[in-house]
């Protein structure tokens, strides 16, 4: 019970500061190519923020009117990932942005992701592993067409993505150096809708998303470095806030605080200029602030929750069978280790015994030489 309270209230917390992760086994941005087990349930919840302080750039004094305004994005979600079959899971992911500064200042609730993953697909060895992953954005927010953050059209959008991943140890791949590619092709299918007050989408924009997160475990910590960004395909409408390519730099590190939770923590860096291409409507925010389209920084927190299966108890035979095989491998594991160890400390017991032997020979052949003396 004290378990099952803990859980809810870190979960409130997590829905009340949230932004959205991937869902399913991934790292901030970076999908990996396997999937959740069958049975088994996760929630995901987090947030990344952004501040600016505006600043007056313009050739002249600011006017007399004129106050600096602290522009900030929070943004949030939550992600539950469900596994479908050993090797199919589905993640439901509703986001919400608080204060986008528009009126209403807040986006409750936002759009809504649904994600279906075919993957776990190994080769070479179980070494690789390959997926494939289908997402559907509903459009379920009331504003969209923000700054500081991805496009959003407002439309039904869709993705397919896949994903290829390496685990250094094939039979232990959580608990060893691993690195995660994915590449997707993304369809914000936004003709025809107002993207802006007044303003409809001449045509469907598509960009290239693609991600690069490598992964260095160990008991406590997981470190971790990503890179990715999205490059437009068919570039959207002038008057639409974030149509240009960018690309972020993500360390971050995960703590593994007990079995089933663990916490997120890192920040987005964007290596991408700072260009702006956008024109044809009013600009959100006074164009001698010096304001980016998107956010130079961000910083991401999240929380992790395992939920299903609650005890081995509840787990299928063959779900106990392979919490025995990770136990046996452990275990013969650390027998190879200890033999190595024992390797170690024969080759230099057997160094010594030599030594002996040349420090015996070297004292006989002295006394030998002290007797004839005699």
């Amino acid at each position: 019970m004290r378990k099952i309270s803990l859980l809810l209230l870190l979960l409130f917390i997590g829905i009340g500061l949230s932004q959205p992760p991937n869902g399913s086994r991934s790292l901030i941005h970076t999908q990996s190519a396997r999937t959740f087990d069958s049975g088994q349930l996760e929630i995901h919840s987090s947030m990344n923020f952004f501040t600016r302080a505006t600043e007056f750039i313009g050739q002249t004094n600011p006017p007399q009117n004129f106050h600096a305004v602290n522009y900030w994005l929070v943004s949030g979600n939550l992600a539950i990932t469900y596994g479908i079959l050993d090797n199919l899971d589905l993640t439901i992911a509703p986001r919400i942005y608080q204060d986008t500064h528009y009126k209403n200042e807040y986006n409750l609730p936002g759009d809504v992701f649904f994600t279906l993953k075919g993957g776990s697909f190994d080769f070479a060895g179980r070494h690789m592993y390959g997926a494939l992953m289908s997402t559907v954005r509903l459009a379920t927010g009331e504003q969209h067409n923000y700054p500081f953050t991805e496009y959003a059209s407002g439309a039904t959008e869709y993705a397919f993505t896949g994903a290829l991943s390496y685990f250094m140890d094939p039979y232990l791949p959580e608990r060893s150096f691993n690195a995660h590619v994915n590449v997707g092709w993304w369809n914000h299918n936004e003709a025809g809708t107002e993207v802006y007050p007044g303003k409809t989408a001449t045509h469907n924009s598509s960009e290239l998303q693609y991600a690069l997160g490598l992964v260095y475990p160990t008991a406590l910590f997981d470190y971790r470095l990503e890179m990715n960004g999205t490059s437009f395909l068919d570039q959207p409408d002038e008057f639409v806030y974030s149509r240009e390519n960018y690309m972020y730099v993500t360390p971050s590190i995960r703590y593994n605080a007990m079995s089933w939770v663990s916490m997120d923590l890192g920040v987005d860096i964007r290596v991408s200029s700072n260009v702006d291409e956008t024109s044809g409507v009013p600009p959100k925010t006074n164009p001698d602030m010096n304001l980016p389209n998107y956010s130079s920084w961000r910083v991401f927190m999240g929380l992790n929750l395992k939920v299903l299966p609650f005890t081995t108890g509840t787990q299928s035979e063959a779900e106990v069978q392979r919490d025995e095989f990770k136990k046996r491998v452990e275990f013969f594991q650390k027998i190879v280790e200890e033999r190595q160890q024992a390797e170690d400390v024969q080759e230099e017991l057997d160094r010594l015994k030599e030594e002996r032997k040349d420090a015996e020979k070297e004292l006989e052949e002295l006394k030998q030489i002290m007797e004839e003396q005699d």
